[in-house]
């Protein structure tokens, strides 16, 4: 009783000295719903909301669900507010996961977010700002990644438009990437044999009654895809070649200040154009410029896949505690999370939160 006592005592402490801190910076406190309708989970936004949710129905038989991510919360408090301008939010809550194996877990969190920010420097401002109230534990290390960057790489393989579409939609989804990889990897689909066999396919499906329902979709829908899928040039595409690319990419893992070098050599390597990288490669250099001195931090192209709406740069702060990762705070910066939500448009916003529990454990 007496640790549990102190451990909130500590809780207590931490987060009145960071949130201070977050309002140095012209974070605006706010209070985030608890709840949030399962429909603008389970029909918007990332595959791992639907299956960590934990979800009731109210008395009037309406699925509810508890928050199970904040930044999701605060998109959702913005759109509420209909907002259209810079929001700066900083937020002290808990979000309820389910684990594989069914067991709620609550993580307390102290966050920041930046929504349809003003200043072209925002993610350095947002990453700097959720470090430095942890930047005095010992070992402290610091991963980057950006996510738009593999989608950068993805448009620039010669591959079908559906191809890299389906890549770049499903990188947070490891299993089923991998899968995707090895079916490239055969030219699966790609061949012409079964380029004949789905125009036959097509030519049956035409025949039929179009307003029949199979799977779910009438067989006008699938006849449109199926003309989609026939109108991608296919032959002379080489899978083997576009995995072991996609492969190589994801395992560069080095200090930050030799990403840009390192990444641009690859794609010349490869003989891929460079200047969209040249070009994207400019807020990380800043990020590294201001920040790079005071942590250890190293670049990872195969990081920041664990939620599926990042579409940029992804951070993580850790330590190691018996040689076991404790990770401190995560965030990234995401462009489409707020329109998937129900805003009118795309807007870019980035967030960052603390994990309060594993900082009082240390």
């Amino acid at each position: 009783m007496k640790q549990g006592l102190e451990k909130k005592r500590l809780k207590e402490n931490f987060s009145k000295e960071i949130l201070n801190f977050f309002k140095k910076k012209k974070f605006i406190f706010t209070d985030l719903d608890l709840l949030i309708d399962t429909n603008l989970l389970t029909e918007r936004s990332g595959e791992q909301f639907k299956k960590s949710a934990l979800t009731y129905k109210d008395l009037l038989g309406k699925e509810i669900s508890l928050r199970p991510d904040l930044t999701v919360s605060t998109a959702l408090k913005y759109i509420q507010e209909k907002k259209v301008k810079e929001e700066k939010y900083c937020y002290y809550g808990s979000a309820y996961r389910l684990d594989k194996t069914g067991d709620l877990k609550v993580f307390d969190q102290l966050g920041c977010e930046i929504i349809n920010p003003s200043n072209k420097n925002s993610s350095l401002l947002l990453i700097d700002s959720i470090l430095e109230p942890i930047r005095k534990i010992k070992k402290l290390e610091i991963i980057i990644g950006d996510v738009g960057l593999f989608k950068i790489l993805i448009d620039e393989l010669d591959l079908p438009e559906r191809w890299k579409l389906r890549l770049i939609r499903h990188f947070s989804r490891r299993e089923y990437f991998i899968d995707l990889l090895k079916r490239l990897e055969t030219n699966y689909d790609l061949d012409q044999v079964t380029i004949d066999v789905d125009t036959q396919r097509l030519q049956d499906l035409i025949r039929i009654d179009q307003n029949k329902i199979i799977g779910g979709r009438t067989i006008a829908e699938i006849v449109k895809r199926f003309q989609k899928k026939l109108k991608d040039p296919r032959d002379g595409y080489k899978g083997k070649l576009n995995v072991r690319i996609i492969k190589d990419y994801l395992k560069i893992n080095l200090p930050l200040q030799k990403a840009e070098k390192t990444v641009i050599t690859f794609f010349i390597k490869n003989k891929l154009p460079t200047k969209n990288i040249k070009n994207y490669f400019k807020k990380i250099i800043l990020i590294n410029k201001k920040i790079g001195k005071k942590y250890v931090i190293s670049f990872k192209t195969d990081f920041g896949r664990n939620a599926d709406y990042y579409t940029g740069i992804v951070f993580m702060a850790y330590t190691k505690k018996k040689s076991q990762i404790v990770e401190l705070a995560r965030g990234g910066e995401y462009s489409n999370l707020l329109k998937t939500l129900g805003y009118k448009k795309n807007i870019f916003a980035l967030g960052g939160v603390i994990n309060l529990n594993q900082l009082i454990n240390l």
